[in-house]
């Protein structure tokens, strides 16, 4: 028989908490802000973040908390990204390059670990990881380690959402809704319902 606490801890119990007392930074996105409790991205937490395809317009959901963090006395880690960071377009919103570190691992154990050393270690600000594969026994390591130091941490999971619960503190899906648009959806949040999908705009490029 499962005892509460381990309830808990799987992710299978929602928990009522009072937004108020959630630290955060904002999106930068006024609508987005008030879906997540606390009003931003909240510090201590992993966001785990699904799309059916690359180039939904998931990273630029970030850039504005990017460029604040960026100016921080830390790092900003990428673990496994599908892609080379656009230092161009990065410098554009704000964000300063230099304290981005690039960790390209070799598997998915060695990403993980990546991870979870990083949102340890204190000198991060945010980690942000695109692990291929997803169990929850890692997830909740990460939502640990972030908890810990207070960093911040992004997922976008490389497979389907698990809809049977996540120790992951927040979980969104991203889509295209048109040039200028992302739908975003909340399947959990920490004080809150799931919401229905909603759009929000995203900075015309010049």
């Amino acid at each position: 028989m499962k005892t509460l606490q381990h309830m808990l801890q799987q992710g299978q119990v929602w928990q009522a908490e009072r937004p108020s007392l959630i630290e955060s930074v904002s999106s930068g996105y006024p609508a987005l802000d008030e879906t997540l409790p606390g009003g931003g991205w909240n510090l201590g937490a992993v966001h785990e973040l699904y799309s059916h395809a690359p180039g939904q317009g998931e990273l630029s959901l970030l850039l504005p908390a990017l460029a604040q963090l960026s100016q921080q006395p830390r790092w900003i880690v990428w673990v496994g990204a599908p892609w080379m960071p656009n230092a161009t377009a990065l410098a554009m919103a704000g964000v300063n390059c230099e304290r981005i570190l690039l960790v390209h691992p070799k598997d998915y154990q060695q990403a993980m670990w990546s991870m979870e050393e990083a949102l340890r270690s204190g000198h991060c600000s945010a980690v942000l990881g695109w692990p291929t594969q997803w169990h929850k026994a890692h997830i909740r390591r990460l939502q640990i380690a972030a908890a810990e130091q207070q960093a911040l941490c992004w997922l976008w999971p490389q497979t389907p959402l698990d809809v049977s619960g996540s120790p992951a503190a927040i979980r969104l899906g991203v889509r295209r809704a048109s040039h200028q648009q992302v739908e975003i959806e909340c399947f959990k949040r920490r004080g809150g319902w799931p919401l229905a999908p909603f759009c929000i705009e995203l900075p015309q490029v010049h």
